[in-house]
């Protein structure tokens, strides 16, 4: 059993040996992508991101009040229930089921709803980055770039082409959305005069 894998090792060193020179003949260029960092670098995935966070942030101030209205119910049937007869204490159970299940129907439509803003959001801004790592592989004759986080456990800095992505996504980007004339004077009034 030793043998077979000593052997397969060596077919394996054997044939990436020789990959390795018919790649050298031939020039073969190579680069490197994190595709991750490229999206957290991109000023459209940030703006993305901030439209979802005050969604969320909405969702849950809307939520808080829900859930304060329920603790005060459960507070007064707590309360009252040694006052209250028993068809009245079971109305104000039944209230507190069911602006809890309000409560929870609030939670899964805003969740939904947010998960599809986000994908709206989020796929063209994946799909603008694969196109440019296309374009620029096809347009700086490149035969393999590959994800660097996934594929890579070292790779030479000189083949990582993420700065590279992230600047460029930037550039269209800026100049697709100009700063608002607003920002325009908020920048000149901060600068030294």
């Amino acid at each position: 059993m030793k043998r077979i894998s000593i052997l397969y090792l060596a077919v394996v060193a054997g044939i990436f040996v020789f990959a390795i020179g018919a790649v050298a003949q031939n020039q073969f260029k190579l680069g490197v992508v994190d595709t991750q960092k490229v999206f957290e670098g991109y000023n459209r995935a940030k703006a993305a991101e901030e439209v979802l966070k005050t969604a969320e942030d909405r969702l849950r101030a809307q939520l808080e009040d829900v859930r304060e209205d329920i603790r005060t119910m459960e507070e007064r049937l707590a309360t009252g229930k040694l006052f209250l007869d028993e068809q009245e204490t079971e109305r104000m159970k039944n209230d507190v089921r069911m602006r809890k299940q309000e409560y929870q129907r609030e939670l899964e439509l805003g969740q939904e709803s947010i998960l599809a803003k986000q994908k709206e959001l989020v796929e063209p801004i994946l799909k603008e980055i694969e196109t440019l790592i296309k374009d620029i592989g096809k347009d700086g004759g490149y035969n393999l770039i590959l994800e660097k986080r996934l594929v890579t456990l070292y790779v030479d800095p000189s083949y990582d082409l993420t700065d590279t992505v992230i600047q460029t996504l930037n550039e269209r980007y800026d100049e697709a959305n100009p700063p608002e004339p607003s920002e325009k004077n908020a920048e000149k009034s901060e600068t030294p005069q």
